[in-house]
């Protein structure tokens, strides 16, 4: 009889596994480099949440390999805590943080950049 399958295959569980233990390493990659990029070199470039966000992404999707929302919510996780431990490792105070969004067109710029990174970490997460 012949037997035919996939012996390299891995289960549901070790696909979010692989994809929690990508998704970290590379979370906590990104928020040192955001942290230096923003403190030692002393220019704070919100802007560097997006491709964060998709380094994320990425990894979560090449080494999940998943197709359920919980692959693209794990992202939205990890680019969330990025985002939170960066500006509280560069700024100290939520009173400065605070001040980020709600000084005008700077603010709303500022809020952008968080909203897409968020969204590009959602949608780049899964197999489509």
């Amino acid at each position: 009889m012949l037997k035919i399958y996939n012996r390299n295959a891995i289960t549901r569980g070790q696909r979010m596994n692989n994809a929690i233990l990508f998704g970290v390493g590379a979370a906590i990659v990104c928020a040192i480099i955001l942290w230096v990029v923003s403190n030692i070199i002393g220019v704070y470039m919100p802007v560097l949440f997006i491709p964060a966000a998709y380094l994320i992404s990425w990894l979560i999707r090449r080494y999940g390999r998943g197709v359920q929302i919980q692959f693209s919510l794990l992202a939205v996780g990890l680019t969330a805590r990025v985002i939170i431990i960066t500006d509280l490792l560069t700024f100290h105070s939520l009173q400065t943080i605070l001040l980020l969004f709600t000084n005008g067109a700077s603010g709303l710029w500022n809020i952008g950049y968080r909203v897409v990174a968020l969204i590009l970490a959602f949608q780049n997460a899964r197999v489509m």
